[in-house]
């Protein structure tokens, strides 16, 4: 019976802008505190970042006491922000707080000593794990030097993070997504 086999999923689109890579942030919030801000595109270095991180920083704490603590009902969560021209701060999405989210300038271990959790599998001890902390939370952290640009792991495949695990799986399970992605059931 089709009837049963109903999906909840949902198609969100956005409008598309294009926007300036090194104006978007990603935002770490653990039990309602935002706790940390790093650079999103941790491959580049830009100069002008590095220098008005502290200023970012103030724009994302305002937007974030604004409009995002008394209508986001989640303790533990992630969110991505853009900083337009006009210093408009713009919410780009929402992500789960956990290891399945790209951590980008900041280890796991790292964001769970910030919000306070036991670290779960490090060997370093947390001022060498932190560094050079010059702020209270939230911690800011971007590219400081070409030199402490990180590899994107997903370079190479460019394709969403669901996809590049269900290929290296392999074996029956790829090839039954491969059969419905050829005979989709709508």
């Amino acid at each position: 019976n089709q009837e049963n086999n109903v999906s909840d999923c949902h198609l969100v689109l956005r409008k598309w802008c294009n926007l300036h890579a090194s104006m978007e942030f990603r935002c770490f919030v653990y039990n309602t505190n935002l706790v940390a801000i790093c650079q999103r595109n941790h491959t580049q270095h830009y100069k002008h970042v590095v220098r008005d991180r502290m200023l970012f920083r103030s724009q994302i704490m305002d937007f974030f006491d604004d409009y995002i603590t008394e209508n986001f009902r989640l303790e533990n969560y992630i969110f991505d922000v853009y900083i337009d021209k006009q210093e408009r701060v713009w919410l780009i999405d929402f992500n789960v707080w956990g290891r399945q989210t790209d951590g980008l300038l900041f280890e796991w271990d790292e964001l769970d000593q910030l919000a306070g959790l036991p670290i779960v599998e490090s060997g370093v001890s947390p001022p060498e794990m932190l560094g050079d902390l010059d702020n209270a939370h939230p911690v800011i952290r971007v590219v400081e030097t070409e030199n402490a640009i990180r590899h994107d792991p997903l370079a190479s495949y460019r394709a969403p993070t669901d996809a590049v695990d269900l290929a290296t799986v392999g074996g029956a399970e790829f090839e039954e997504f491969m059969k419905l992605c050829e005979n989709p059931k709508f």
